[in-house]
């Protein structure tokens, strides 16, 4: 008798013992699996090397842009009738825009169990599986010690006005701190930060690697792992966290719609995975499974964190853009 094919929603939903063999019999048949990712290429490539290994009748292909880029472009290819996306790896807040739109569905995983509930999506959207945390980096010839800050108030002082560069899509933090602070305190911060800003350019990575070379003296929304990377390889740029620390998390999500399912479902488990979670620790980034350390431990202790709140975000990101724009982006000439 002919097997019945299961729907994209139940083959989401699946536990059990069956549940691997049902997904690798129709992984066999797609062949295929098309990862969209905001990731650095060289970090995901490895990744995908490896399940590869496990799953070699499975042809992945990768598409990587930036987060908000990426997003706009699945948004785009469901209007014009469907997206090839089969998983989506995006911060919490592009995946938050998705599934208002109703382009990512829930799923079950066996991997996401160890995941402590804040990491995953309320609804099971999506489960954190790598974490960027927004601290202070500078390049150490270019900036004296006694200059280097060791609080927010401290970007506030005069000597280092000109010398600053923000990241020109971080809203998110501005929210997170005006949160925590609370909304006087926050704005009146921003408010003082404009003028000290020397620029506002795109990418975190690219950042990093302008402060390491020299063009940029100091910023404080350098992801972690992107300075402690350049600094292994003997390049002029340290870091240290703010208290607190802003932190984004980049998840795993399944689309509404994946062409290959199957695949796309083993894909998620692998990369949730304890052997996932350390080959992302190779490329210097930060893991979110409990049993799988940062490397080194300190890119991950020892300071005080808070959370960008997706769902409060989305919630009033009009405004929150708006302000952004006026206290941070308009010193830019943006």
């Amino acid at each position: 008798m002919k097997r019945k094919k299961s729907t994209v929603a139940e083959l989401a939903q699946l536990t059990g013992k069956k549940r691997r063999e049902n997904l690798i019999r129709g992984a066999k048949e797609e062949g295929k699996v098309t990862f969209y990712t905001s990731t650095a290429p060289e970090d995901i490539q490895s990744l995908l090397l490896a399940f590869g290994m496990h799953y070699p009748f499975i042809q992945t292909e990768m598409v990587r842009d930036k987060g908000t880029v990426l997003r706009e472009r699945i948004i785009q290819e469901y209007r014009d009738g469907g997206s090839p996306a089969d998983v989506i790896e995006l911060s919490d807040i592009n995946l938050g825009k998705l599934k208002q739109r109703g382009l990512i569905r829930s799923y079950l995983s066996p991997e996401a169990k160890p995941y402590p509930d804040r990491l995953r999506e309320s609804e099971s959207c999506w489960v954190a599986e790598q974490r960027n945390f927004l601290v202070l980096a500078w390049n150490t010839r270019l900036l004296e010690e006694a200059l280097i800050p060791d609080s927010y108030d401290g970007l506030l002082n005069p000597r280092l006005q000109g010398k600053i560069v923000v990241e020109a899509h971080d809203a998110s933090w501005m929210a997170a701190l005006t949160a925590h602070w609370g909304e006087k305190r926050g704005i009146d911060f921003f408010r003082s930060l404009g003028p000290q800003l020397g620029g506002v350019r795109t990418g975190h990575q690219i950042i990093a690697e302008q402060i390491a070379a020299g063009s940029v003296v100091l910023s404080p929304t350098i992801h972690s792992n992107n300075s402690e990377w350049l600094k292994r390889r003997g390049l002029p740029i340290d870091w240290r966290p703010l208290s607190p620390v802003v932190t984004e998390l980049v998840g795993a999500a399944l689309p509404v719609d994946p062409p290959h399912p199957h695949a796309a479902l083993l894909l998620i488990d692998f990369i949730l995975s304890i052997e996932g979670q350390k080959i992302l620790r190779l490329w210097k980034r930060v893991p979110c499974h409990p049993g799988v350390e940062a490397d080194p431990p300190y890119m991950n202790s020892g300071f005080d964190t808070i959370l960008v709140d997706a769902k409060s975000f989305l919630a009033r990101e009009s405004d929150l853009e708006k302000l952004w724009h006026e206290l941070i982006l308009a010193h830019s000439g943006q």
